[in-house]
Parts: C-alpha cells; structure tokens; sequence
C-alpha cells in the first residue's frame, strides 16, 4: 500500500491541473482565431463592396453613359396614313413632349409624369412607357381611331373618333377615307352623333353599304338616316328602325340593280317590310 504525504498530494492534484489545461488550451485558440479570421473576411467583403458601390455611384453620376439619349416612338398602325391622323403625323406631335426628357439621368425620369403629358394630347388613346438600359425610353402609343368626318356649317371639317368625341379641326386633304357626317345635329346633340358613329361601326367591311363606300350620312326627324353611295352613286334612305337589317336589304338591292344594269336614284328602305326603287331618267 502506498502513501503519500499532505504536500507531496498537493503537487500531484497542480500537476494534473496544469497538464488539462495544456490539454485544453490549444483548442480553444483554434476556435478563437478561426471566429477571428470569419470576422475579418466579413469586414473586408463588406468593406470592398461598399467601396465598389461608392465608385460605381459617383461613376454613374458623372458619366454621360446613362442620360436619356433616345425616346423612339412607335404608333400602332391605324387605317388611315394621311398627315395629322397618320403614325407619321402622330409622332411628329408627340414628339416636343418626349424630347424634353433628354440628357436626363434614366432613373431621374418620372414614367408616369411623362405618360400623362404624352397622354394628354387629344389624337392619342393609350400610351405604354418602359425604360431601356442604359440610356433609352420606349414609347409605344396607341392613336384614336377616325370613324367619320363632320361637316359644318361653314365647310370645317372635324375628325369624329370611335368613341363619338370631336377632335381638331382638319384640313382638306389630310381627312381620311370615312364617312363624312353632314348636318348641325350631329354638332349640336351628342346622343345622336355618338347613335350614328354606332351605326357607322356596325357597317360591313365589304360590299355596297360598307364603309369605305358611304360617301356621306345626314338625318333629318322626318327621313331619319339617308345616306349617300359612291358606287353606284344612289341616295338610300334607312329612317331610324331595324337598320341592321334594312342594310342588308339595301345590299341585296343595290346588288340586283347592278346585275340588271339599272340605274337608280333613290333607294327608299324606310318602310318597315318594303323596299322602293326610283330609277334614274334620261342620260
């Protein structure tokens, strides 16, 4: 059996402790100085980013790479092509408004704002605005569509869009090919002229009532709609009821007296089960 005296257990029990922790330490500054390293590469990332930010700022502040230096403008193809009402003469008007957008930096440049300048002009529908990196704004502009023309007093002329509103006056030979509305009603009371545009769009693409072969539409209280034909040149009067179907009569008509080589004058299609025929006399 051994042992040992008070001091000589004393210096056993300092001599286990001393060798934990040189058993110990060496692992705990691995764990120290790897959170260290982690840390540090976390402020150099952080700070070179910042840094890189800071110079591609000042980069695109200063430089000239990123002002607004195109606004191209596309206008939807409409069927008339003639100055004012064309894509050409849509552009033209439009035009100064975006253009006071350019050598602005393209994230200075307020979309809305720019959409509602270019909204308010009266030949323009819908407008859709998008930016295109790093220094152009696309613009795509949807026009009104000019069902007829009105006709004043005094001989003004006056584009009437699909949807009955009146826009600028016109002159002579930038009006495009529609129907010409004749007559102070269709100035004066809007129901009636947006009843006629109504009835202008309802008209076939093709055939002897189309549209591209109604040279001009009056209404009276007494005949309702007349309107007058280019080919053949004959006046047809509707009145106000079941028009859709009087123009089908109309048609099947102006069709017979083409095929029988007649030459009339006024086609009366007013009645409601009946159609009348007054023939032209004489050369």
């Amino acid at each position: 059996v051994l042992t040992f005296s008070r001091p000589r257990m004393r210096l056993a029990r300092r001599r286990v402790q001393v060798l934990a922790l040189g058993l110990c330490k060496p692992r705990g500054l691995t764990i120290l100085l790897n959170q260290v390293n982690k840390l540090r590469s976390v402020f150099i990332f952080t700070g070179a980013f910042a840094v890189t930010a800071l110079v591609l700022g000042a980069f695109a502040h200063q430089s000239s790479l990123f002002q607004v230096k195109s606004l191209p403008i596309e206008v939807a193809s409409i069927a008339q092509n003639r100055s004012e009402l064309g894509p050409s003469g849509i552009r033209m008007r439009v035009q100064p408004k975006a253009a006071a957008y350019l050598g602005k930096k393209i994230w200075a440049v307020d979309l809305s704002d720019l959409k509602a300048s270019i909204a308010k002009d009266e030949w323009v529908k819908e407008v859709f605005i998008a930016r295109t990196f790093p220094n152009g704004i696309r613009i795509k502009i949807e026009p009104k569509q000019t069902v007829s023309i009105l006709v004043g007093s005094r001989g003004g002329l006056w584009p009437v869009t699909d949807d009955g509103s009146i826009l600028g006056k016109l002159p002579a030979d930038a009006i495009p090919d529609v129907p010409l509305l004749r007559g102070e009603i269709f100035l004066k009371d809007e129901a009636r002229r947006q009843s006629a545009v109504e009835f202008i769009k309802r008209l076939p693409e093709t055939g002897p009532i189309s549209r591209q072969n109604v040279s001009e539409i009056s209404w009276t209280k007494d005949a309702g709609y007349t309107f007058m034909l280019m080919h053949p040149k004959i006046e047809v009067r509707f009145g106000d009821e079941k028009l859709d179907l009087k123009v089908l009569r109309v048609a099947q008509v102006v069709n017979y007296l083409n095929a029988q080589g007649v030459d009339g004058r006024v086609i009366d299609a007013s009645f409601s089960k009946k159609v009348l025929v007054r023939v032209r006399k004489g050369p």
